[in-house]
Parts: structure tokens; C-alpha cells; sequence
């Protein structure tokens, strides 16, 4: 049910829906129980006080009946109520002073008969022994109630509470069986109800993780449907994002500006400098100064010249020339290019290929972002490392591989490595502008593809543009 049980259990301790069905079961169970222990109280008080109102009016009768007629009288009159099953249960009899029984009546269920094998001269006989058994477990136990007669004595009348414990006892365990059902439907509401309540928080980690995981700053939560506190936090991280979403957005149209407005000036200095390199004569360090102008001038020209494609290809404006093209060829003259510079490092630069593979394509603009991808592999690999450029059809996609055997692209790194002017913490050494990748997204993108980074097991990053296939 769980691919990683330890990860699971852990999410599910640290639930806040669990956590509140858990208490919301055990508040429901304790006032549950609450209630049926006051039930159960007065329950039994009711029976007590019930049984010691019979007896007591049963003492009253028979105190009146031997005031009246003596013991003889009284033992009639008991031997004609024993009939009935209610008075046939009563203990009674009638003490002394020195507290011996005068006279006694005893319930013929405290009576039980033993059996006694006894030796005699002549071999041996059996002989029925009878002993008095008075209720004394922890279900029964005697009330009893005491009156002074008018000679002195002392007369008792008392019964044993089994008749209540015969009403208690299926009450006590009914309520096992429903407590536990109570319990589990308390949990169960519980769960229910926690877990509509905190669908929006759940929300709200889905859209960040989304948005860390994608960079995907368009995401939002969806609004709940109840106004409350849950609902107010929800839009107040709605207008966190949009107002991040806003403030990139202004960034962006601010470098855009720049990298516009930059243009003009730059090429005209770039055109100086040339002048001015063709006009003096010789060399010295004047002219090597005019040379590293020029240099570092077409640095900044290529840099601006990047991020003005890029916004337009994130506005929908990179301007495509589509053709047939085969993707094969594409990734054979990108090896061709950069064969020399691999070599020089050196880097064994191969290629696999798999065939003409037909894609509707801008040759110049698609031949851009397969030498970014090996320029990036070639410059990340260690001499004597490997590069591997491949490309198959896989079902609707033409898939064109870069892999390489460098150190790889962590893995909260690889969702920002699209992204313009990143760099990672291992390509800071490196010389580049940290817009090759993001040129590389843009204009997979615009051609309807994707492009994906992950580790290869043997070690090594994977680039991978997917495009679809003419």
C-alpha cells in the first residue's frame, strides 16, 4: 500500500488531520463514557433504593404481623407469602439478645447438598450432608434491613442484590461493545472531518512544492470554498505569489530594457575600438588594450544579445524559419564543431545515432541549443571523460540525449539549471554567462518540446531535449 513504509508512518504521525481525529475519538469516547457511567450510577442507585424500600415495607408488615399474632403467626404468614417468587428469595429471622437465631427462613437456592461416604462397622454408607452457601462473590451481596420487635428480639429481613447484577452486567458489557464502536466512529468522523478542514493547508504545501520542484511561479491554491481562518491564509499566500510573481516579472522587463537599451552604445564602442586598433600602427600595449575592448565588448554584445532571444521566446515572439530536418545530421555537426575542443582538453567526444530521425524543425535556431548542451557537457567533464551525444525516436518524440561523465547536477539544483544567469555552486569556476541552458529551455519550448536534466547511476549529468517528431 506505502512504496516507503518509514516515510509514511512518519507523514502519518506528523498529520494534523490524524492528530485531530485522534483527539476528537478520545474527547467523544470520554464524554461517551461520561455519560454512561452517570447512567450506570443512577441506574443502580434507582435499584437500591428501590430494593431497600421493598424491604423495608416487608419489615414493616412483618414487624406489625408478630406484634399482632407472636412467631407462630409470623411463620405462617411467611409460608404462605414464600409462595410468591419475590418472597420466596428473602432472608429472614429473628435474633436474640445474646445474638443467637431464634427463628430463621432461608432461600432455598443458599441450600446446597453434599454427598459423604462415611465408614461404619459393617462396610460403608453415604449420608447427605446440607450447608449454607450465603452469596458473597463481587456481583451479589445481601441488603439487609433490621427492626426491634415489642419482646426485645431483634427481626432482619434482607435478599441478595443478584438481581440487580443480572440487570448491570449485560449494561456493562453493551457498553464494551458500543464504546469500541463509538470510538472507531469518533475516529472515523474525525478523520473525515480533519481531513476536509486542512484540504486547503494540504493545498497550499502541493502549490509550494510545485512551485520549488518546477519553478512554476503561475501556481496558485485553489480558493476554499468556506470563508474562515483556513480560507484567509489562503489568499494571503495567493498574494504573496502574485505579488513575487510580479516583482520577477519587473525584473525581468527591467533587464530586457537594459539589454535593449545597452545594444546601441556598446556596438558603437565596439566599432571605436576596431577603428582605433586599425589606425595605430605596430603593436604595444595600447593596441592590446583596443584588442581586449573588442573582446570583452562582443562578451557583453553575445550576453545581451541572448537575453533579448530569450524574452521574446518567453513572450511568444523567438521568430522560427520551420523546416523538415533530420535531427541525426543536426547532432552529427554539433560533434564536427566542438570535435577539435574535446580533443584538445582531451574528451572522447562519440555519437550514436539511430538513423534518420524527421523532425519539423528551425535548423539554425535547433543546431544553437544542441552545441549549448555540448559546449556545457565538453566544458563540465574531466580530462579524460566522455562525452555521448545519441538520438532515438521514442513513440511521438525525438529524443536527442547529451550525457557526459562530469560531476553531475545536484538534484535541488537540476529544476534551476533552466533558469537565465544561474549558476551552480560547481560551475562558478567555469567562464560563461549562465544563459546557455536557459537559451537551450526557450527554444526546445518554442518548437513544442521539453527539455529534461537528471544523474546517470554510473555517475555524470543527462540532458535531454524532446521533441516531437515530423
Amino acid at each position: 500500500m506505502f512504496s516507503n513504509a518509514p516515510l509514511d508512518l512518519d507523514r502519518l504521525r506528523r498529520s494534523l488531520a490524524v492528530r485531530l481525529s485522534l483527539w476528537f475519538a478520545l474527547l467523544f469516547t470520554a464524554g461517551f463514557t461520561a455519560i454512561f457511567a452517570l447512567l450506570y450510577w443512577t441506574l443502580a442507585r434507582s435499584l437500591d433504593t428501590r430494593d431497600a424500600e421493598a424491604l423495608q415495607l416487608r419489615l414493616q408488615q412483618y414487624a406489625d404481623i408478630y406484634a399482632a399474632s407472636g412467631l407462630d403467626g409470623l411463620r405462617e404468614r411467611v409460608g404462605e407469602d414464600s409462595q410468591a417468587p419475590h418472597v420466596r428469595s428473602l432472608f429472614i429471622r429473628i435474633v436474640g439478645p445474646t445474638g443467637n437465631a431464634v427463628w430463621g427462613k432461608i432461600p432455598p437456592d443458599w441450600i446446597a447438598a453434599d454427598v459423604q461416604r462415611i465408614e461404619v462397622p459393617s462396610g460403608w454408607v453415604e449420608r447427605r450432608i446440607y450447608n449454607l452457601r450465603v452469596p458473597r462473590d463481587e456481583e451479589q451481596d445481601l441488603t439487609v434491613v433490621s427492626r426491634s420487635l415489642v419482646d426485645g428480639l431483634l427481626l432482619q429481613v434482607g435478599r441478595s442484590t443478584d438481581s440487580r447484577a443480572v440487570v448491570l452486567a449485560p449494561l456493562r458489557h453493551t457498553f464494551l461493545w458500543i464504546g469500541g464502536g463509538v470510538m472507531a466512529a469518533g475516529f472515523a468522523a474525525g478523520l473525515v472531518t480533519a481531513l476536509r478542514a486542512t484540504r486547503p493547508l494540504r493545498d497550499v504545501v502541493a502549490t509550494a512544492r510545485r512551485i520549488i520542484a518546477t519553478g512554476a511561479l503561475d501556481a496558485r491554491v485553489p480558493a476554499p470554498k468556506r470563508d474562515d481562518d483556513v480560507a484567509e491564509l489562503v489568499r494571503a499566500f495567493n498574494t504573496v505569489l502574485d505579488q513575487n510573481a510580479g516583482l520577477l516579472r519587473a525584473m525581468r522587463e527591467a533587464l530586457d530594457n537594459v539589454a535593449h537599451d545597452l545594444r546601441t552604445p556598446l556596438t558603437r564602442l565596439r566599432g571605436t575600438a576596431e577603428l582605433a586598433l586599425q589606425a595605430t600602427d605596430g603593436g604595444g600595449a595600447q593596441n592590446e588594450a583596443l584588442a581586449e575592448c573588442v573582446e570583452q565588448t562582443d562578451d557583453v554584445l553575445r550576453l545581451l544579445r541572448a537575453v533579448m532571444e530569450i524574452s521574446e521566446a518567453e513572450g511568444g515572439m523567438l521568430k522560427l524559419q520551420k523546416s523538415g530536418c533530420d535531427l541525426s545530421d543536426l547532432a552529427r555537426n554539433a560533434a564536427e564543431l566542438y570535435a577539435e575542443v574535446a580533443e584538445a582538453k582531451p574528451v572522447a567526444l562519440s555519437i550514436d545515432v539511430a538513423g534518420a530521425v524527421p523532425i519539423p524543425a528551425d535548423a539554425t535556431r535547433l543546431r544553437q541549443a544542441i552545441a549549448n548542451l555540448v559546449d556545457n557537457a565538453v566544458k563540465y567533464t574531466p580530462v579524460g571523460g566522455r562525452v555521448t551525444l545519441r538520438v532515438r525516436a521514442v513513440g511521438d518524440d525525438a529524443v536527442l540525449s547529451v550525457s557526459d561523465t562530469g560531476p553531475g547536477v545536484p538534484e535541488s539544483e537540476q529544476p534551476r539549471v533552466w533558469e537565465r544567469l544561474y549558476r551552480g555552486d560547481a560551475s562558478r569556476s567555469q567562464r560563461g554567462l549562465g544563459l546557455g541552458l536557459s537559451l537551450v529551455r526557450v527554444i526546445v519550448e518554442a518548437h513544442g518540446g521539453r527539455v529534461t536534466v537528471r544523474n546517470a547511476p554510473e555517475g555524470g549529468a543527462v540532458f535531454e531535449m524532446h521533441l516531437p517528431l515530423a
